[in-house]
């Protein structure tokens, strides 16, 4: 077997081993997408959905015994498109490295496991982008996946729709029952478990049967300050062990999840500014789960090429190249049952 088929054997094999744990379980949001089973793969150039609009209560009729009976038809669906979203990472390995990776040492050993070293960056750089992508500004006609925020700030065009509050168009696609405008969805509010319950109630009235509540450390950290306040919960086993402190938090049917990502540490990669109304440490993103799909097309699902020999290129170089490649998009298919606050703090 040539080198190059070794290679490709083993970052293959290193590749599709590691696909979950570096994309989905490292990432809260793809991890709750993946417990609903809404990870698909859809092929074509556009995702339709038809989505429901309103109800048809206005077709209702009280009557008396001798009144005629009416009837009639509301179209109650809409179709909203969404495009396919691209990015890819190229790998590289140069004349040097493909020997340090081939041969071992005399006693058996190699300097170093490039192959899988390889394998293990390109999937890192992969799941740090998509993430970012996740909590970035993409839209319908940028050339990124569109994250949260796409879907669930008020008045922006979203699945081929315009949305505006001052002129009610597509009210019922805004994010969070059209509560939030876009100045009060930015106002400044301090987090407690009773102002969390309050805004809460609109998205629990839409019958958002599954929703999350997503925040970073800081937040999470002063609901479970308050929580521990309230009542501080206690284990004991009879080896006469204690432990204090909450694991995990639920607030009414909703679990708080808490995304490292979402830290003043990254809002400089994300070209954010701390202290400021959408910061990373200061958004506040509630998600009805059952809503969200993450769609891959099914030839580029995160897909590692074969390494491809440079050399047999005209004027090409002396090095083997790989690309990570996908495609697909990150959707909602209600966001009027979703949240997205911008500006809450400790």
């Amino acid at each position: 077997m040539s080198f190059h088929q070794d290679l490709q054997n083993f970052t293959r094999d290193f590749h599709v081993a590691s696909l979950e744990v570096e994309y989905m379980m490292k990432t809260p949001v793809l991890n709750l997408i993946l417990e609903q089973e809404n990870l698909k793969f859809n092929g074509g150039k556009y995702y339709y959905f038809e989505v429901d609009t309103d109800t048809t209560e206005d077709d209702v009729q009280d009557y008396g015994v001798n009144d005629q009976l009416t009837h009639g038809r509301i179209d109650t669906t809409k179709r909203v498109m969404f495009t396919r979203k691209n990015f890819q990472k190229g790998v590289t390995m140069d004349f040097e490295e493909e020997l340090q990776n081939a041969y071992d040492n005399e006693d058996g050993t190699k300097l170093h496991d490039l192959a899988y070293h390889i394998v293990k960056k390109t999937n890192e750089a992969g799941r740090l982008h998509l993430r970012k992508l996740i909590y970035g500004a993409g839209s319908d006609s940028g050339l990124q996946v569109q994250g949260l925020n796409s879907a669930l700030i008020p008045d922006t065009t979203y699945g081929g729709l315009a949305r505006s509050q001052a002129n009610h168009t597509n009210d019922w696609w805004q994010p969070a029952a059209n509560t939030y405008s876009t100045t009060t969805y930015a106002t400044e509010t301090p987090i407690s478990i009773d102002w969390l319950q309050r805004i809460m109630l609109p998205l629990l009235d839409l019958n958002a049967d599954d929703g999350v509540v997503i925040v970073g450390n800081t937040l999470f950290l002063a609901l479970k300050s308050e929580a521990q306040a309230r009542s501080m919960p206690v284990k004991d086993d009879p080896n006469g062990k204690f432990k204090y402190g909450i694991e995990e938090i639920m607030i009414d049917s909703m679990r708080i999840i808490r995304d490292p990502f979402l830290s003043a540490n990254y809002n400089t990669a994300m070209g954010l500014t701390s202290g400021q109304a959408g910061a990373l440490e200061r958004r506040l993103y509630i998600l009805n789960m059952p809503d969200w799909k993450l769609l891959v097309h099914p030839k580029k699902n995160f897909l590692m090429t074969d390494f491809f020999d440079q050399k047999q290129i005209a004027n090409g170089a002396d090095f083997v190249l790989a690309r990570l490649v996908f495609s697909g998009n990150l959707i909602c298919t209600h966001p009027n049952r979703s949240l997205y606050l911008s500006n809450v703090v400790a």
